[in-house]
């Protein structure tokens, strides 16, 4: 008859064993021995195995790195079409041309820039020139003034004949006289006057009166109606008042001074008809007027038009 298989208990589930002896009489006794043997026996026992390793959560996986765009195919170089000689030859002449113009309204701009500074520049050249020929004019006129009324005063007492267009030229202007009229002379000018205007002259309306009130070179005729003053003063100063000088005293006649005369003062005119002389407060103090010498007739001026 076979022998049943024996069970075999394996290590891990052996467990403390106790040796097997007779009850003690003394419970004390017994208790020491169990403690004994059980510590003898946990030391026999192999340490336990260490606790296994908690598991660890797996790491988890790098994500994986985007992929690289694949490059674009490079297009293959465009195909260069050189321009032929022809066309640089022309691209040539284009350039040249703008370039001209270019620098043609470049030049031109600054031209009219010059222009206008030189119009400006022109401008107030003008304009002194104007001026300075004003103030030359001026200056030339006042000087041809002072050489003319030195060379007048020359002439005047060289000859003593040119009063005698004066004289004569001032009677023509007065209107038919009826009464005595008088032209009082320097006396130095009344032998030359009387001797070629004598003549002339109605001895019965006109009288020549020597005066050396009268510079040389003048004469003022007086008569019942009217009055002329030609003495050079006042012939002067209407020149100089033609001429717009009057406010020029240095212009200015500048009379000499008259000579201090000896013998008495001119004789009254004689009355209409009468062979006397007529008193001396026969002719009113008329106002003495102008005769322009540069006019073709000189104005009188009247008794009866004051």
């Amino acid at each position: 008859m076979p022998t049943p298989p024996r069970r075999v208990i394996p290590r891990e589930e052996l467990t403390a064993w106790e040796r097997w002896e007779l009850g003690a009489l003394n419970e004390e006794a017994e208790e020491r021995a169990r403690a004994v043997a059980a510590a003898k026996q946990q030391a026999q026992q192999p340490p336990p195995p260490p606790p296994a390793p908690e598991p660890v959560a797996p790491e988890p996986e790098p994500e994986p790195a985007p992929a690289e765009p694949e490059p674009e195919p490079v297009p293959p170089p465009p195909e260069v079409n050189w321009p032929t000689a022809e066309e640089i030859e022309a691209i040539q002449q284009q350039a040249q041309r703008e370039g001209f113009e270019a620098g043609l309204e470049a030049g031109r701009l600054a031209a009219e820039v010059e222009v206008s500074r030189l119009k400006s520049v022109l401008g107030e050249l003008e304009t002194m020139a104007v001026r300075l020929d004003a103030e030359l004019s001026e200056k030339v006129l006042d000087l041809a003034l002072v050489i003319a009324r030195q060379q007048a005063r020359k002439e005047i007492m060289a000859d003593r004949e040119r009063l005698i267009p004066v004289v004569r030229e001032a009677v023509a202007t007065l209107p038919p006289l009826r009464v005595p009229a008088r032209i009082s002379l320097n006396p130095a000018d009344h032998d030359a006057v009387e001797g070629l205007l004598g003549g002339e002259l109605p001895g019965d309306i006109w009288r020549l009166v020597p005066d050396p009130q009268v510079e040389a070179g003048g004469c003022r005729i007086d008569s019942a109606t009217s009055s002329a003053d030609l003495t050079l003063g006042t012939r002067w100063a209407n020149l100089i008042r033609v001429l717009g000088r009057q406010q020029h005293k240095e212009l200015a006649w500048e009379a000499e001074p008259a000579p201090v005369a000896d013998e008495a003062p001119p004789a009254p005119l004689p009355a209409a008809g009468a062979a006397d002389p007529a008193p001396a407060s026969f002719l009113p103090p008329f106002e003495s007027g102008a005769i322009d010498p540069l006019a073709d007739s000189a104005p009188l001026r009247s008794v009866d038009d004051d």
